[in-house]
């Protein structure tokens, strides 16, 4: 179940309270293209966004090098901001308050499997208690001050250790390096939890890294180190910091193969908690003694496993922006940007590897390109390719086509690949009649310039054909192969300037809602049997 859905909410928006729904990528500018739009000249075009951490209620608002800044609370966001309930976010001159979903209730924790009862667990503790420190007027002994002074020493030692680290096995390895150093431990493990794993939280945690005490006797069963599955429960599902002793003291525990075999007899388990979101667990033990740690070692354990925790999801988080926006820029150059953002949030799936599929294909190419260029400076002439093709690829995305790539002075688009819709064979039609119009509007800007008009020919087909991404070890894109492939760029190079040429397979789509004339039947190039091409006067149905 998806989690529920924040709210932004403008704050002295006047009557009708205007407020958005935040989705798991919100993106905030001056663009219409943007989830949010602010017409404001103090906003950015792309000035900020709100992404939601996946598989949790917390959103985070980062500013995107905008001019003018974002402000929460009056301070400048300067990297990931986790919004609260209540907040004040400032963009340019309007001001919004954050309203924070309600939290999920809680999971039951199913019971361990009766092949491994529950661990001997002589402590837990709630990670409040870990990290919460009292105000110093409320500390009532000497003792506890000590404790709290040796969690923020060791946090502080920690955080130096990590500071700007961005390789994830360096800081899994570093940690447990210092609690080797701070702790009597014979063995420590990391468990980072492995989202593409089914199951619960505790049944994705893998051994992310391991470390081993130089001089302790091991055998091959002990140094393959595994956690408890019932202490992996407590510690994952209640959330809780878990010491545990010989497991032989307690006769529920002795049919524990895996810490049988071991020869666990003291351990402190605490799981690593990022935003309100379990992200491993953190466990040590000792083979030799019993009831070696005490209740001081588990809470220095969490003040570790706390800066772990930070750490960890900071490079996390970093990775998974870098992840996606080398995906979101790669899918911007052949798809629309509103596309690519439901692709990018996973609601819409896109198919990779070879596929057939019905798509259609859409050629448009400038006529009397050649002659053109040898009357046109180079500079000059740049510069009109460069407009005319944004005029033309922005049709293409109004449309939800895919660009499949610029081929000289021609087009290549796509309808029904990578991502199919219910009218794919209309969108193409409409873009083509579109694109016309662009062009058309182009010419008037160039005949007042004193510049010569520009003409241009679009075949449009459609039918069963190989998608896929292709190419070299170093280099792939998608595109397609097919006879419609072929045959839409034959019946663009057979148009006259300003002309839609119609495949019959398309035409039979649209009939309906086009005037189109039937032309001669003709044997092109590389098409087997002749076709018969339609030539498309007008559009009489409403625009979808």
């Amino acid at each position: 179940m998806r989690p529920a859905c924040a709210r932004l909410v403008r704050v002295g928006g006047g009557p009708g309270q205007q407020e958005i729904e935040l989705g798991d990528l919100t993106t905030v500018g001056r663009q219409p293209t943007n989830t949010l739009q602010i017409v404001d000249r103090l906003v950015s075009k792309e000035h900020a966004v709100i992404s939601r951490r996946p598989n949790t209620t917390t959103y985070v608002l980062r500013d995107l090098d905008s001019r003018n800044g974002t402000y929460c609370n009056d301070l400048l966001v300067e990297s990931a901001h986790v919004l609260r309930e209540g907040e004040l976010v400032r963009i340019g001159s309007t001001s919004w308050r954050y309203v924070a979903p309600p939290e999920p209730v809680a999971p039951e924790i199913p019971p361990p499997p009766e092949d491994e009862p529950p661990a001997s667990v002589h402590a837990t503790m709630q990670l409040d208690l870990l990290r919460d420190f009292a105000p110093v007027e409320l500390v009532a002994d000497e003792r506890t001050l000590r404790m709290d002074y040796e969690k923020l020493r060791l946090s502080y030692t920690l955080s130096g250790d990590l500071h700007g680290q961005t390789d994830i096995d360096h800081i899994l390895n570093r940690i447990l390096q210092r609690i080797f150093e701070w702790l009597p431990v014979d063995r420590g493990v990391i468990m980072l939890v492995d989202e593409q794993r089914e199951g619960e939280v505790y049944d994705k945690l893998v051994n992310s890294s391991v470390n081993l005490r130089p001089g302790v006797g091991l055998d091959e069963s002990q140094r393959e180190l595994k956690v408890p599955s019932s202490i992996l429960r407590q510690a994952v599902g209640k959330r809780e910091a878990v010491l545990s002793t010989d497991a032989r003291m307690d006769a529920r525990f002795g049919h524990a193969h895996s810490v049988v075999l071991q020869g666990i007899r003291s351990s402190m388990t605490v799981p690593l908690v990022a935003n309100e979101r379990v992200i491993g667990v953190l466990h040590v033990d000792s083979l030799i003694s019993t009831g070696l740690f005490t209740e001081k070692d588990l809470s220095v354990l969490g003040a570790v496993a706390r800066q772990a925790a930070i750490s960890v999801d900071n490079v996390l988080m970093q990775q998974r922006i870098k992840t996606e926006t080398a995906a979101r820029e790669s899918l911007s150059r052949m798809l629309s940007p509103n596309l690519v953002d439901q692709i990018v949030a996973g609601d819409l799936p896109m198919e990779k590897g070879g596929t057939l599929r019905r798509a259609t294909v859409l050629f448009a190419d400038v006529r009397g390109f050649t002659n053109l260029t040898e009357r046109t400076p180079p500079k000059e002439m740049v510069a009109m390719m460069n407009e005319y093709f944004e005029r033309i690829t922005n049709v293409i995305f109004r449309h939800n086509g895919t660009l499949d790539k610029y081929i000289g002075d021609a087009v290549m688009a796509l309808w029904g690949a990578p991502l199919t819709h219910d009218n794919d064979e209309v969108e193409a039609v409409q873009a083509a009649i579109e694109m016309q119009d662009a062009v058309a509007d182009f010419n008037k800007q160039r005949e007042a310039e004193g510049k010569d008009p520009i003409g241009v020919g679009i075949g449009i087909a459609t039918g069963q054909l190989i998608a896929g991404y292709m190419g070299s070890s170093q280099t792939l894109s998608y595109t397609v192969l097919g006879r419609s492939v072929n045959l839409s760029a034959r019946l663009c190079g057979m148009a006259e300037p300003g002309e839609v040429l119609l495949a019959p397979t398309t035409h039979d789509f649209v009939r309906e809602w086009v005037v189109a004339e039937e032309m001669a039947s003709i044997q092109l190039k590389g098409i087997t049997d002749p076709v018969c091409p339609l030539r498309l006067i007008r559009w009489t149905g409403e625009t979808s």
